[in-house]
Order: structure tokens, then C-alpha cells, then sequence
């Protein structure tokens, strides 16, 4: 007889907890309903409809995600994505909290991020361990065209479920390399200028970099380039002065290294280069040299700007 009677009352204990299941579910109990993006490693990656806590592991994709939604709904933000001259959108940056310098995995999960946006160069393992942690994790390509920055703005406008930004910036980027070739198409190639543009990065100026591509757009030889450098060569003395650039650049931002410019312009050597005698050692902001973003067209404008300064006058006659 107490065995029925136990077997009863368990019996109505499960039958109040379903009956509870099939009560409706609070807004904060819900799944969030699920999209799935391919990711640059191949894998099919379900990620949120409406992230509200998104954490970017690289500054220029800090930028993009700065352009396309508030500062409210980013995780953290990279250091250098708060320097006025690393980061057109560093006032915004400013908002975010808290400010990263590195991305330990142990960080990353303690941020509780619902969305993570990883570059292709983050290590394999991170990118493993967020997933096993249930954290949607997405690889995208680091570009080295201005084609791929174009892709990407508009990747991660997707990959976040903002696609009319993503593609209102494509518009965008687009009128502004018309302007560019509207520009370029004044400049004949027996006057264009040659530019070396020298980073304490690896990577980012010579052939087949960024860069690289850029200058094609802004009727400028990239010296590494037009010298037939491979990629990833370092600029000794008998190369830079092989190169005899018109100008020179340097990336200009905190935490830059005082030393790059000094070591060209104090350089007894260089001193009958075109770029030293007469005086273009620029400092550029590197927001301008190093714009993977939705600013590129921009970015590319500022340096033709720099270089040919007539076009400014040009442009408005």
C-alpha cells in the first residue's frame, strides 16, 4: 500500500513540473533565434540574430563593428581602436569598456560575449575553445585587397544581421573610389610618385600588402613594388636607396615608434633621396595606412591628397 501511495505522489510531482514546461516562456528564458554563417575555417556557425554582447579580437574589425552598431553592444574594445589616429571611429571606442591589449581565452569567456569575430591569424586553439564553450565564434579573412576590405565590412555586417549598413557602405566605398579614378585619370604615369611607406608592423607595406593594392587605386608606385621586391622583404639601406622614393611614410599614432622616422632622416646616406631633400618624411595617422574598414575610400583620398596636392584644387574647379 505505501508503495502505490509513493508511486502516486511521484507520479503528480512529474505531472506538475510538465505542466509547468508547457506554461509560456519569459523573453529571458527564450533561445534567441539562430542564423547560420560560414566562417573562414569552413564551419557552419550558428550566431544570434540580435547579438547585444559582441567581442571583435582585432581593431580593424573593432572599426567596422563601431560603423555598423552602437558602443553599447560591444563585449570590449581593442586598445588601439580608442587612438584618435589608429581608429576613425575612436571617439565611439571611448564608449566601450572594458579596453583589451591582449585576448587570453580565459579573458574572452569572462567578457560573456554572444558573439565573437575572430581574425584568420588567431590561434586554432582559442578559436576551439570558445566554441566548446558554446560561445559562437566566427573566423573572418584578414584582406590584403581593397576588394577584401569591401568583402569584409560587408561580411561582418552580415555576420551581425546588418546588411543594409553592410551595403550601404559598399555604395559608399564605391562613389569614393570613382572620385579616386576621376582623380587618378589627371595624372599622367610618367608623373606619378613613388611612395615607401615604412611600418615597425611586418607585413603591411610592401608587395602584394594592402598597401600595395591601394596605391594601384590612387595612380601612386608603391616602392617595394615597383623596384620588384618580393613580399615580406625588409628595407636595408641598399634596397631603400634602389627604391628613391619621392615620399615617405610614417604611421603616426600613441604608442608609435619615435625612432621610425629618425632612422631615415638622421641617416647620412639617405640624404640626396627625393623624400629627404625636399622634405616628405610625412607622418600620416594610421588610421589612413593601415584602414582595413568601412573608411578606405576615405583614407585612400587623404593620402592622393598628400601626394599630389593640386588634386584638392582640381577637384573643385
Amino acid at each position: 500500500m505505501n508503495k502505490k501511495i509513493g508511486f502516486f505522489i511521484c507520479l503528480m510531482i512529474l505531472l506538475c513540473v510538465c505542466i509547468a514546461g508547457c506554461g509560456p516562456q519569459s523573453e529571458d528564458d527564450a533561445t534567441p533565434y539562430t542564423r547560420y554563417v560560414e566562417s573562414h575555417d569552413g564551419v557552419q556557425v550558428g550566431v544570434p540574430e540580435h547579438p547585444k554582447r559582441i567581442l571583435s579580437l582585432s581593431s580593424a574589425f573593432d572599426t567596422i563593428l563601431l560603423g555598423l552598431i552602437e558602443p553599447e553592444r560591444l563585449a570590449g574594445i581593442n586598445k588601439l581602436s580608442t587612438y584618435e589616429e589608429y581608429s576613425l571611429e575612436a571617439k565611439r571606442a571611448k564608449l566601450v569598456k572594458p579596453v583589451l591589449s591582449s585576448y587570453p581565452l580565459e579573458k574572452i569567456i569572462a567578457l560573456k560575449p554572444d558573439l565573437v569575430i575572430a581574425p584568420d591569424y588567431i590561434s586554432a586553439d582559442v578559436i576551439y575553445g570558445l566554441r566548446h564553450m558554446g560561445i559562437a565564434t566566427v573566423v573572418v579573412p584578414t584582406p590584403s585587397t581593397v576588394d577584401g576590405v569591401i568583402q569584409n565590412v560587408m561580411e561582418i555586417a552580415h555576420i551581425i544581421g546588418e546588411d543594409e549598413k553592410g551595403s550601404f557602405y559598399n555604395q559608399k566605398i564605391h562613389r569614393e573610389i570613382d572620385e579616386i579614378r576621376r582623380l587618378g585619370e589627371s595624372i599622367p604615369p610618367d608623373q606619378r610618385k613613388t611612395v615607401l611607406f615604412v611600418s615597425s608592423m611586418d607585413g603591411y607595406t610592401g608587395t602584394g600588402s594592402l598597401f600595395d593594392d591601394m596605391c594601384h587605386y590612387m595612380s601612386i608606385y608603391n616602392a617595394p613594388d615597383r623596384i620588384g621586391l618580393p613580399p615580406r622583404i625588409p628595407f636595408g639601406e641598399e634596397r631603400v636607396l634602389a627604391m628613391n622614393p619621392d615620399y615617405i611614410f610614417i604611421p603616426s599614432y600613441k604608442g608609435m615608434d619615435k625612432n621610425l622616422a629618425d632612422r631615415y632622416l638622421k641617416n647620412p646616406a639617405f640624404q640626396n633621396l627625393p623624400a629627404i631633400k625636399e622634405n616628405r618624411v610625412k607622418p600620416l595617422p594610421a588610421a589612413y595606412l593601415y584602414t582595413m574598414n568601412q573608411h578606405i575610400g576615405e583614407a585612400m583620398l587623404a593620402i592622393m591628397y598628400t601626394v599630389y596636392p593640386q588634386l584638392e584644387r582640381n577637384s573643385h574647379d
